[in-house]
């Protein structure tokens, strides 16, 4: 697992230096993206991954009815009316943070020594990041950190959240509010358990351990009050619906399958829980799409893409109003960034390009 980690953040770092943002036209709202050409990246490590399950994992006390909690958590009227100031795409050997607007660089951010950046993500408020890192070398030890940008985006030094030696980081994210966080580690040896998915902070201190020596989650993503984690899956069990029990030691028995809902390698979740967001083929078309959380129904259709085969990343801002939303073509091109305001279903489109890894979540808002 650790050789093929490795190839892989290797092979697209490589790439994520080559790419220059300058000559690429404003921001429009409302304006349709630029539709672009598919075509499947294949990875080692994906074929390796039987099939993909999305997952929903409930970190609330047994004896909770689950179906009350779907319901439970109201949220009112978001007040912010325009995308966030600054767009944090990470490089690998740096995090680099970009004007949302215009697509111009700001600042970055570099790895601490013999670290390179394997993962950021939204820390939970306006301007606040969460990061995590790997070893540059062949040693094996995951770093998870917080940091915050200014108001002209210089980035903070980083905050130290935690460590876990022998494994990699495949995911991390921030409570709504930043009073908490999720993580995701796969272990560099082979015995099972081989990994967990862990909660620190205002809404709780756990870890539960993935049931198979190859599962582990490429995104998390949490509600507003830290009782539920989305997560993308790989298990070669196959599709299946697992009953919620926070209880439960392990990530399959704390856990139910949504089955219905397409395999999205990241996902996003509303903050009330209700609404579950995923990219997928899906027919003629790759589909960014919101679907129920309770039932795996599609709500509404968000934006597509021609082609059968495009790799996407997903997230959501602090706020939870707009839906940052990153499109590959192929992996010699950069991806091609676009945010929907969840609101009014408008269309934001981002002129910033990066090449990421195929896999996890390398920009955030």
């Amino acid at each position: 697992m650790s050789a093929l980690e490795d190839r892989l953040r290797d092979t697209y770092r490589a790439l994520a230096d080559t790419v220059d943002p300058a000559g690429i036209p404003d921001l429009t709202v409302g304006a349709e993206p630029r539709a672009t050409g598919p075509m499947r990246l294949v990875s080692a490590l994906a074929a390796a991954a039987a099939v993909a399950l999305v997952a929903v994992l409930t970190t609330i006390p047994a004896g909770i009815s689950t179906s009350h909690h779907a319901h439970a958590v109201k949220t009112g009227a978001i007040p912010a009316a325009s995308a966030p100031a600054f767009t944090v795409v990470d490089r690998g050997s740096a995090l680099a943070v970009y004007l949302t607007r215009t697509g111009v660089r700001v600042a970055t951010l570099a790895a601490p020594a013999r670290q390179r950046f394997e993962l950021v993500a939204s820390g939970g408020t306006a301007r606040s990041f969460l990061a995590a890192t790997g070893l540059a070398g062949s040693a094996c030890h995951a770093y998870f950190y917080r940091f915050e940008l200014s108001a002209t985006g210089k980035p903070s030094a980083l905050t130290f959240l935690r460590s876990v030696p022998g494994s990699l980081p495949t995911a991390v994210a921030a409570i709504p509010g930043g009073g908490s966080y999720a993580y995701s580690t796969v272990h560099c040896d082979h015995a099972p358990p081989n990994g967990e998915i862990g909660i620190s902070g205002q809404a709780g201190n756990r870890t539960w351990v993935y049931d198979e020596g190859d599962d582990y989650a490429f995104s998390l993503a949490a509600t507003g009050d830290g009782h539920t984690l989305a997560f993308s899956l790989a298990a070669p069990s196959g599709n299946m619906l697992l009953n919620t029990n926070s209880a439960a030691r392990t990530v399959g028995g704390a856990s139910r399958i949504l089955q219905s809902v397409p395999a999205s390698v990241t996902l996003a979740i509303s903050h009330d829980g209700q609404t579950l967001y995923a990219c997928a083929a899906t027919g003629p078309a790759v589909t960014l799409a919101a679907y129920s959380t309770a039932t795996g129904a599609q709500i509404r259709v968000l934006h597509q893409w021609p082609g059968q085969e495009l790799t996407c990343q997903i997230s959501l801002d602090p706020t939870g109003r707009f839906l940052l939303a990153a499109v590959m073509p192929n992996v010699r091109q950069g991806w091609t960034l676009i945010g929907v305001d969840l609101r009014t279903s408008a269309p934001v489109t981002i002129p910033i390009r990066a090449t990421l890894p195929y896999l996890g979540s390398q920009l955030a808002w």
